[in-house]
């Protein structure tokens, strides 16, 4: 067998030996969903209701919904059902819900998870953890809507834009006047030259 074939063949068995390794890590994925009822209160405040659904065959001990606004007000009356404690963090933007004296068990669903919040429904990130059975940790991650800051540009930012679009048309006509006075009658930019 020549030596390209041989290399290609090598090649192709070891992609095969890591597919093998890899597939059945991806196939015992762990479910783990959040899922929310969310209400318009009115008056700028929203009502966020959370169940945390458990359909893998594992305990979580942590549920993190990540990315939040991170000011104080941003969580308001924040609740957790018997056995599990809920804390916000306004300086990271981040909501936990914890185990207590219960876990979010194997094929479980815990709901009473809730807050007011001024900031309206957008999509994040959630995390959920546990241990595996030599302690060591193992994160599953999701998405969720939660409260999110909506992106609207600062009126600043909009000046600095029409200010830089401006600058840039009026040197675009400057060059193709210069360009008709230089002999070029269409005013065209010509890169072949």
């Amino acid at each position: 067998m020549n030596r390209p074939r041989q290399h290609v063949r090598l090649l192709m068995l070891a992609v095969a030996l890591l597919c093998v390794l890899t597939l059945p890590s991806a196939a015992h994925a762990e479910p783990i969903m959040l899922n929310p009822t969310i209400m318009d209160l009115g008056n700028g405040l929203f009502s966020y209701q959370y169940s945390v659904a458990n359909t893998s065959p594992f305990d979580f001990s942590a549920i993190s919904i990540l990315n939040l606004p991170a000011v104080g007000n941003a969580v308001q009356n924040l609740l957790a059902p018997a056995s599990f404690n809920a804390f916000f963090d306004p300086g990271l933007g981040e909501l936990d819900f914890l185990e207590d004296t219960q876990s979010f068990g194997a094929g479980s669903t815990v709901s009473g998870f809730s807050f007011i919040s001024p900031f309206a429904p957008g999509l994040t990130i959630f995390t959920a953890l546990r241990l595996d059975e030599n302690f060591n940790p193992v994160v599953v991650q999701g998405t969720v809507l939660a409260p999110q800051n909506a992106a609207i540009p600062e009126p600043a930012t909009m000046v600095l834009l029409a200010t830089g679009l401006a600058g840039i048309a009026a040197k675009v006509r400057r060059r193709r006047i210069g360009m008709k006075s230089c002999g070029n009658p269409t005013g065209e930019l010509n890169f072949n030259s």
